[in-house]
Parts: C-alpha cells; sequence; structure tokens
C-alpha cells in the first residue's frame, strides 16, 4: 500500500463516513456538471435543433455518469478518484462532424477516437520510455495553463473581446471565493476542509446575488419539470468522411495523453513515496473512458474526459476515495431525471466557477512542475521540457498562428496541452538518440573512491534521468564498495565500476579479476575485522547489501561481478 501523504485525510482506497462521501460526491458532481457547456456550444455553432440538442446533452450526461462509475471502481477502472466531464478536446470535432454529416457523422467519428483510445492503451507498458516524468510533468503542467483561460475569462467577466470597461464585481466575487477555498484548505481540519469548495461556492453565489452579476433563471425555466425519464437516441452511425477521420485519430490520442496526465497527477497526490506512472493504471482508466464513449456515441452524446478541474478539487479537500468519485457517478446519472436540477447548474455564477478553475490551475501547474525537478535532468532533458511548454505558451499567447496552419492539424496545435505533450514526446524520442543505457569507468587505487562515484554517476544520472534520491543512495554505497574491494586487496589494483539503467532499476557493477568473496546471511562479529583482507571483505559485504535493494554475486567472463541494485 502506498504511503499516505500528511495532506491527504482520505487517500484512494480508505473509506469515509458515508456523510462524507455522499457530500463530497455532490460536490465533484455538481462541478462536473457545470462543464454542460461544452456540449452545449458545440451543437449551437453545428446548429442542431432543440429536440437534437436535448438527446446530445442527456446522452452526454448519463454516459458521463457511467465512465465515471467505471473509472473509479477497482476493477474495471483504475481505483482511482476520476471524475468525468465533457471532453473539450472534442469540440473542433464535433462542430465539424455535426456541420457536416449531423449526429450520425459524429457519431461515427465518436467512435473512431475511441477505438484510437483503445488500441493506446493496449500497448502502455510498451510506452514506457514516451511517458517518463518529465513528459508527464509537461502535460501536467500544461493542464494548468490549458484551463487558465477560461479560469481568467470567467473571473474578470470576459465572454468575447477584452474591452477596458472590465466589471470588477466579477473580479471581486472571484476573489472572495477563492480566498475561502485557498484559507479553509490550508488553515482549516476536519469537515471545514473537507467542504472548502462547497463553502467557497455558497458563499460566492450569495455574494455575487447581492452584487447582481449572478445569471437569472430564464423564461423557460419555471416550466422544467422536477422529474423526468431521460430520452435517449440512436442517430445511426456513419464514417463517410475520410477528411474527418485524421482528425478523430488525433482527437482519440490526446484524449489518451490527457487522461495519463489526470491519472499521474492523482498518483502522485496519493503517494508519498511515488517514483514513477503506473501505466497498466493509465490503461485501465483509458479503457473505462472508451466504455462511456462507445456509449455516448451510440446514444447521439457528447464524449467525456476525466476531469482536472476535479484534482484540484481532490487536493483542496484532502480526500482522494474511489468511493467519492462512485458517488458522483450515481449522481450524474440521477442528475439526468431531473431537467430542472440541470437548469439550476447552468445559472451559477461564472466568477464562482472562475475560482474553482484557478485553484485547479494553480495545483496542477505546481504539481507538474515538481514531477519534471523529481528526475536529474540533463542538457537533453532540460530541452525537452523547456522547448515543450514554450511552445504551448505560444499557442496560449498567440492563438492566431494556428488559424495558418492547416485545418486537420488545427485540432491538435489550438490545445496548449495537446502541443506541449506532442513536442515533449518528439523531443524525448529523439534526445535518447545516441544515449547508451549502459556506461563504464575504470578505478583505481591511485582514485579518490567517493569522488569516482559521485562524477560518474551523477553524470550519468543526469544522462539518464534518474531519480535524485536514488543517486544519493547510490553514491556511497557505490564509493563504499570500491573502497573495500581495492583496499583489502580483493581486486588487484583497479576494478571497473558499470552502470546500467532501464526505469526499473538503476544497477551499478563492480568487475575485477581477483578472488570472489562471499556475503554472510547474519552479521559478521566484530571480532572477524581482525581477520584477513577476506573476512574485511565480507563484513563489508553484508554492510553493502543491507543499504542497496539488492546485491548479487557473479561472474562476467574471467572477471568476478559485485552488482548493487538500486530499485528505481
Amino acid at each position: 500500500m502506498p504511503r499516505k501523504p500528511t495532506n491527504i485525510i482520505y487517500s484512494a482506497n480508505e473509506k469515509p463516513p458515508a456523510g462524507t462521501v455522499l457530500i463530497l460526491g455532490v460536490q465533484h458532481a455538481t462541478l462536473a456538471l457545470l462543464f454542460i457547456v461544452y456540449p452545449l456550444v458545440a451543437a449551437a455553432e453545428a446548429g442542431l435543433s432543440f429536440d437534437d440538442t436535448q438527446l446530445f446533452i442527456t446522452s452526454c450526461i448519463i454516459f458521463m455518469g457511467i465512465a465515471t462509475l467505471l473509472e473509479c471502481l477497482p476493477r474495471p477502472g483504475a481505483g482511482m478518484l476520476l471524475v468525468q466531464i465533457p471532453n473539450m478536446a472534442h469540440m473542433p470535432l464535433a462542430v465539424q462532424s455535426l456541420a457536416a454529416g449531423g449526429p450520425a457523422l459524429y457519431a461515427g467519428m465518436s467512435l473512431v477516437a475511441a477505438i484510437s483510445q483503445l488500441t493506446l492503451s493496449r500497448f502502455m507498458r510498451a510506452l514506457r520510455a514516451v511517458f517518463p516524468p518529465e513528459v508527464c510533468g509537461v502535460a501536467v503542467t500544461m493542464l494548468g495553463v490549458a484551463l487558465a483561460d477560461p479560469a481568467l475569462r470567467r473571473v474578470f467577466g470576459i465572454s468575447g473581446a477584452i474591452t477596458p470597461d472590465l466589471d470588477l464585481r466579477y473580479a471581486l466575487v472571484s476573489s472572495v471565493t477563492l480566498v475561502i477555498i485557498v484559507g479553509l484548505a490550508i488553515f482549516s481540519r476536519g469537515m471545514l476542509r473537507l467542504f472548502a469548495v462547497a463553502i467557497g461556492a455558497a458563499i460566492g453565489w450569495i455574494l455575487a446575488a447581492y452584487l447582481g452579476v449572478a445569471p437569472e433563471p430564464n423564461a423557460s425555466f419555471a416550466t422544467l419539470p422536477y422529474i423526468d425519464i431521460p430520452h435517449l437516441g440512436w442517430p445511426g452511425v456513419s464514417f463517410f468522411s475520410w477528411a474527418l477521420i485524421p482528425a478523430a485519430i488525433i482527437t482519440g490520442v490526446l484524449s489518451a495523453v490527457d487522461m495519463v496526465g489526470t491519472v499521474v497527477s492523482m498518483q502522485r497526490m496519493d503517494d508519498a513515496d511515488w517514483r514513477r506512472a503506473d501505466l497498466d493504471q493509465a490503461g485501465r482508466a483509458i479503457q473505462a473512458n472508451c466504455l462511456g464513449d462507445i456509449g455516448t456515441a451510440i446514444t447521439g452524446g457528447f464524449a467525456s474526459a476525466s476531469s482536472s478541474a476535479a484534482v484540484g478539487v481532490a487536493f483542496a479537500t484532502g480526500t482522494t476515495a474511489w468511493r467519492v468519485g462512485a458517488v458522483s457517478g450515481i449522481l450524474i446519472i440521477l442528475a439526468a431525471f431531473s431537467p430542472r436540477l440541470i437548469g439550476v447548474l447552468t445559472i451559477i455564477p461564472s466568477p464562482v466557477i472562475g475560482a474553482i478553475l484557478i485553484y485547479a490551475a494553480a495545483f496542477l501547474t505546481v504539481a507538474g512542475m515538481e514531477l519534471i525537478l523529481s528526475r536529474r535532468l540533463s542538457d537533453r532533458r532540460i530541452f525537452t521540457v523547456g522547448l515543450a511548454i514554450l511552445t504551448g505558451l505560444a499557442v496560449a499567447i498567440l492563438p492566431g498562428l494556428v488559424g495558418l496552419t492547416p485545418e486537420w492539424a488545427q485540432p491538435i496545435l489550438e490545445s496548449p496541452l495537446s502541443i506541449s505533450t506532442a513536442v515533449a514526446i518528439v523531443l524525448n524520442l529523439v534526445f535518447r538518440i545516441g544515449i547508451r543505457q549502459e556506461a563504464s569507468r575504470e578505478v583505481t587505487t591511485a582514485d579518490n573512491p567517493f569522488t569516482v562515484a559521485t562524477e560518474f554517476l551523477e553524470y550519468q544520472g543526469d544522462l539518464w534521468g534518474a531519480r535524485r534520491d536514488v543517486i544519493s543512495m547510490a553514491i556511497p554505497v557505490v564509493a563504499e564498495g570500491v573502497e573495500m574491494l581495492l583496499d583489502t586487496g580483493v581486486a588487484p589494483g583497479k576494478l571497473e565500476v558499470r552502470a546500467h539503467f532501464d526505469e526499473e532499476n538503476f544497477d551499478v557493477a563492480l568487475l575485477y579479476e581477483g578472488e570472489p568473496i562471499t556475503i554472510p546471511d547474519h552479521r559478521p562479529s566484530p571480532e572477524d575485522l581482525l581477520g584477513d583482507a577476506h573476512a574485511v571483505a565480507r563484513f563489508v559485504g553484508y554492510m553493502l547489501s543491507k543499504r542497496a535493494d539488492r546485491l548479487v554475486l557473479g561472474t562476467d567472463g574471467t572477471r568476478e561481478k559485485l552488482t548493487l541494485r538500486f530499485e528505481h
């Protein structure tokens, strides 16, 4: 079981009290349902009729809840608090497909995107080299950056072009909401911290109503029934648009990359000793998402994806329990039975939503940076991270550049998250050219073992991107092993230090021509130190076996080989 961080009250597999689970579930479900604005915008842009729009939204909500439930269950899902929201990456594909061929064409393209995701999930282990921590860190950082634009527009009440006459009442509501959420998350304990987001949102809504910036229900709101049986459609499936298939495949791949970033964020938040991304868990998360998307496509709805905003809420409340997410999924499904409830969610003040998104964006940005810096960075890796982030920021700062590119490329280029992650993946693979996974260095009795071990392992650690704490732990152990073999004469005159790295383990082998040593199973007595050199070597070897994760004795041709393994 992973060690729970001090700032987490209920970790993924813990069982909070039923009342806490219910209230936190309502909190997450409410936030998720606020993003129904995405499919509403897509339907409006494509000119769907009122009836088609209702089917579009209803299907999206139901399968968004089902996907959330599947994601959160330990099997077949990921067993993590992964709440689904409408997938913003599907916006360009949905608008183009609906306009060109109606719901049937979008259903077909959604299936293509889902199959692309599903195919990628089957190769997650093989893709470990493609998603090292610095690439995942770029994705997580850019998740936060991608939230900045919609968050700040809501904070300042900007709906179109920015003008000098900003209404500062929006900024006031957002500021008060954000201060309350942050204050409760940092300075409070117990129930106040658990419900920090809900409390902040409630106070913000009251303030917005008092200042006159809360939206008023339209005339049709009063006619909405409290309870009604949801209606699902069957739009048919059309694949007759070869021009849109590349865009659908790209959308599927981007959705999978987004899911990996969200899963890594949750893994790191939930494990104080986090080392590497569990890509098997990420694969299960993608598969659960694909099942929801397939159901949505068949019934004529809008696809969903994991919510990065929910990650920020989980951090604020100190709760990552999957049971909270499962309850959220059930509540989202039930929301489809209440048109009046959905109507209420559409009138939550925009600056309140902006404050919540700002909180989530801040957490994700810093979490991504921390993930990047968890590894030693060589020049190659520094440029991988720096150029990838700058590319994403260029898209965010100069969005007009995207309009100059071919239409098929715009879905990937217009998203800072997508373009940054793609550049990071490509540069990571390119910069791996010429790097050997094994390196060696000769050491003689004239050398200082600690200096040699420090210079050699730090250089290779930077080049390979090994974890800082693993290299720091390996240096004194390797130096002691080299000193023991040379000073006792077991390795006469010189030996070779050979390091190997494969993401799972960091191995350092000491190879020498001489007599083999044995490692005792129990601690040698102090009198053994008064014996010959081999007795001293056995004592030191015993100590090394306790400091490394594993010590293996063997041979390499005519030379003896002592391998120190450090789990990575």
